[in-house]
């Protein structure tokens, strides 16, 4: 055979043999897909290197993107980066002519959050405030009145309680004394003489009606104001005072009263803290000073606050985020051709350059196999 053609045909052999050799091996990166079996025994290489090693690969590469790419500190840089500032005050500056232009309230973003979540919070309000008076009621009934009044309350009603009966007394002598009184004292004498009997009809006889009735007057006014009648009366005015104030709100008031204060304050609390006006209420209307006060300096400390609690809690947040794993569920997610097509797309010069470099390598081969032959 010509050398010449001896050497050119196992270059073409060679090349082909190296080109076709790395074309299978790009192949094999990925096909098969699945294992093929030969009478129930998996054959080598199935299914492909990256099928075989989806799994390790795509939790390795969650970690080196965490781990190297997408570190917190990555992240603590763009966030304080000049970009950022101006993207953060941008969406501020937004939301402020939203809520300043169509008058939004807060219960516009409660219900941007959570559909309902306004009567929600509503519901929850009025029950607390039902629950907590209920509490507060329930304690304050078990207690005793002394407890409950303030010590100078406490020491104004005591002060009162000793001079009572002086009071009393007064009032009764300037009634004894009076005209009515005395009419009012005339009227018993009166019916006392003709009703009861005739012993009583007797003392008319020897004395007028009138001259009875003002001797009775004169006596009482003589009992009221002596010291031992005033004593008598303070004393059971203090003693029924002492058992007032050791007694429990419980047992002054039936439980059909107790349950209409109850009713009564909360309703009147519920009324004077109308949540739902609140939360309806327009953002600008509630100070329209402090609107614009932080329309014009709130807003970069709210930014800036945002920026570094951000900052600090980053590591936290990606922690939380778990972003290895939604990088490694979402490789995992995609259908082994999708993965290929992708891998492709980004290597394919790279990939052509190794089949080429094969043909190259292999040719080569060839020819120095030609050339050992033909002079060995």
């Amino acid at each position: 055979m010509n050398p010449v053609l001896q050497v050119i045909i196992m270059a073409i052999t060679g090349a082909l043999i190296g080109g076709l050799t790395n074309t299978i091996a790009i192949k094999m990166l990925f096909k098969p897909y699945h294992a093929k079996y030969l009478f129930g025994k998996r054959l080598p290489l199935t299914p492909g290197v990256i099928p075989m090693r989806r799994e390790e690969a795509s939790t390795k590469l969650g970690e080196i993107v965490t781990g190297h790419l997408l570190t917190p500190e990555v992240f603590q840089e763009k966030l304080k980066s000049p970009e950022t500032d101006r993207l953060i005050m941008h969406f501020i500056d937004r939301q402020i002519e939203t809520i300043e232009e169509e008058k939004l309230s807060p219960s516009y973003f409660l219900e941007r959050l959570s559909k309902g979540l306004t009567e929600k919070i509503i519901h929850a309000f009025n029950k607390e405030i039902e629950d907590k008076v209920t509490q507060e009621a329930k304690h304050l009934y078990s207690r005793d009145i002394e407890d409950v009044l303030p010590k100078d309350a406490m020491t104004a009603i005591e002060y009162k309680v000793d001079h009572l009966a002086y009071d009393i007394n007064g009032k009764i002598s300037d009634y004894l004394a009076s005209e009515k009184g005395y009419r009012d004292i005339y009227t018993m004498v009166d019916e006392f003489t003709e009703n009861r009997g005739k012993l009583a009809s007797s003392i008319k006889y020897f004395m007028t009606k009138e001259s009875l009735a003002s001797r009775v007057q004169s006596e009482l006014l003589k009992l009221i104001s002596q010291e031992k009648m005033i004593a008598i009366e303070k004393k059971v005015i203090v003693d029924e005072f002492e058992k007032l104030k050791s007694s429990s709100i419980n047992e002054l008031i039936t439980e059909e009263d107790r349950s209409q204060i109850l009713v009564s304050v909360i309703k009147v609390l519920q009324e004077k803290i109308d949540i739902r006006t609140i939360l309806n209420t327009p953002i600008i209307d509630f100070n329209r000073d402090l609107f614009e006060d932080f329309k014009a300096k709130g807003k970069y400390k709210l930014k800036d606050n945002l920026v570094n609690y951000s900052s600090k809690n980053m590591t936290k947040i990606i922690n939380k985020l778990q972003l290895a794993d939604v990088i490694k569920k979402q490789i995992d997610s995609f259908e082994l051709s999708k993965l290929e097509s992708l891998v492709m797309d980004v290597a394919n010069k790279e990939f052509k350059m190794i089949m080429l470099l094969g043909y190259l390598l292999g040719g080569i081969v060839g020819v120095f196999q030609g050339i050992f032959v033909l002079f060995f």
